[in-house]
């Protein structure tokens, strides 16, 4: 392994130094400032380390990982929201008796395991990247053991998760099977220069299938949605924030990589075009159903969390759209707009996550989450309310908002590709959101004088208006950041 193959994955290997540095630390003196400090400086180190791995963009590490453009901002995106994560467990965890040394371990792995899958290009890799993620996952939603419901969660996500792993598993066998390639990129040469046994296409078909259904099931896609809500629900707040937003943009990241390198996207003639159209035609139904299911479903929600989680349902099912591609020319707009979206998605879903983690006591038996105790917040406190409001809005994608600039991305991708029937389910599924956005927003504004406080550190108050203001400025002045993102998105793969 040459010196610039382990320059590019340098951000894994520190992050794997400091979680060993943590398990040392813990069995030297367990201490609850100590390891939250560690912490933040394997995360800080982490993303210092960035710099040093510029010059290695679009660098082959072995057959397993490749480092381009996108998987660096998408990288950037997970070691962001992993820092507000670090921030915001403290005090989460501080209320409780024992110390949770522990949970900044299994977090460090779940960012491993995040970032090694956002720079995969190999089955192997990739399966491995998705176990270690998962398995820490299911450790963490059940972490708080006293509440029923974290551990009914985490049982819940454990069988249902093993399950996706093993149909993800049987699909990566069957396209390797046909193609006899684990490499997202050579696989699109070995099917195009086995394209003349279309007797065995079969074989690659079915491999694909399941390969997406098992990724949809992570990505909490209809109809592998049933266990989002009530994981959501069961979880202690700062890990519903981790799996809305670490898991899903890294898991979303490698399908994205997996559907462009081994050219899925291709719409051609020959003995692949049953293959390709059928993909195309199966992601399409996915995106339509995710918008629609996902947005009717949140209607029906008091519970904060349940809410969000039907609305990653359809967020997810919004960013599907930059799949629909069928010719190459589109591809840079695709890249960009699911960069930018994720960014974007990530930055609301933080707020409201970070409200609820702030107000809320692992002591308790559930959190902050039921929204009949936000009546009234606005007249409390006008600063968490308008933080909140900034991230509804966004994730509504209201004008002045970057979640407007993100739906603007997709709407521009869907026309680039004629893609009539995923545009129409965008503008309803968007219409529908507004409802439910705005419900919660009005909740806010509705007079309870007799609710209690909802107290916040200055850490927290920091975090939150920080992300606000980050909604605001990137929905009005969106070239701040687009240009950034359109610089990283033009390195990809080839």
């Amino acid at each position: 392994m040459s010196w610039l193959e382990i320059q590019t994955i340098m951000p894994q290997i520190i992050l794997s130094a400091f979680i060993v540095a943590q398990l040392l630390l813990i069995a030297i003196n367990r201490s609850r400032k100590a390891i939250f400090y560690l912490t933040l400086l394997a995360i800080a180190s982490c993303l210092t380390s960035y710099s040093m791995v510029l010059d290695t963009i679009n660098t082959q590490a072995t057959i397993l990982f490749y480092f381009d453009g996108f998987s660096l901002g998408i990288n950037a995106i997970l070691l962001f929201c992993g820092l507000i994560i670090t921030l915001l467990s403290y005090r989460y965890l501080k209320s409780a008796l024992e110390v949770h040394d522990e949970f900044y371990v299994l977090l460090l792995l779940v960012l491993l395991g995040a970032t090694l899958l956002a720079i995969s290009n190999h089955f192997a890799s990739v399966f491995l990247s998705i176990e270690l993620l998962s398995l820490s996952l299911v450790a963490m939603v059940g972490y708080l053991r006293r509440r029923q419901q974290s551990l009914e969660a985490s049982f819940k996500y454990l069988i249902l998760s093993a399950t996706a792993s093993s149909i993800l598993l049987l699909g990566m066998a069957f396209i390797y099977a046909y193609s006899g390639e684990m490499s997202f990129y050579f696989i699109s040469q070995k099917t195009a220069a086995a394209a003349p046994q279309v007797g065995h296409i079969w074989m690659f078909s079915a491999g694909c299938c399941l390969l997406l259904a098992g990724i949809a099931f992570k990505l909490s896609l209809v109809p592998f949605h049933y266990w989002t809500p009530d994981v959501y629900h069961g979880a202690p707040a700062p890990v519903a924030m981790t799996l809305a937003t670490v898991s899903k943009i890294s898991v979303f990241a490698v399908l994205l990589k997996f559907w462009f390198f081994s050219n899925q996207y291709i719409i051609d003639t020959g003995a692949e075009q049953h293959i390709e159209s059928l993909m195309i035609n199966i992601i399409a139904v996915i995106a339509i159903a995710s918008m629609l299911v996902g947005n009717l479903l949140a209607l029906f929600q008091s519970n904060i969390k349940r809410l969000m989680a039907y609305s990653s349902i359809a967020h997810m099912g919004y960013l599907l759209i930059v799949l629909y591609v069928q010719n190459q020319s589109s591809m840079q707009l695709a890249w960009e707009s699911a960069l930018f979206y994720l960014f974007v998605y990530a930055l609301a879903t933080l707020v409201v996550f970070s409200f609820i983690s702030q107000t809320s006591n692992a002591q308790h038996p559930s959190d902050n989450d039921n929204w009949h105790n936000w009546q009234g917040l606005f007249w409390r406190n006008r600063l968490q309310a308008s933080t909140l409001i900034a991230a509804f809005l966004s994730l509504a994608g209201v004008p002045l908002t970057a979640g407007f600039i993100g739906k603007f991305y997709l709407v521009a991708t869907a026309v680039d590709n004629h893609a009539w029937a995923l545009l129409i389910a965008l503008v309803v599924g968007s219409s529908i959101s507004l409802f439910y956005y705005l419900k919660v927003i009005f909740i806010m504004f509705s007079k309870r004088p007799s609710q209690h406080e909802l107290p916040l550190s200055g850490i927290s108050h920091a975090v939150l208006i920080f992300l606000a203001i980050n909604i605001i400025v990137f929905g009005v002045l969106p070239d701040l950041i687009s240009e950034h993102v359109r610089l990283v998105a033009l390195s990809h793969f080839g």
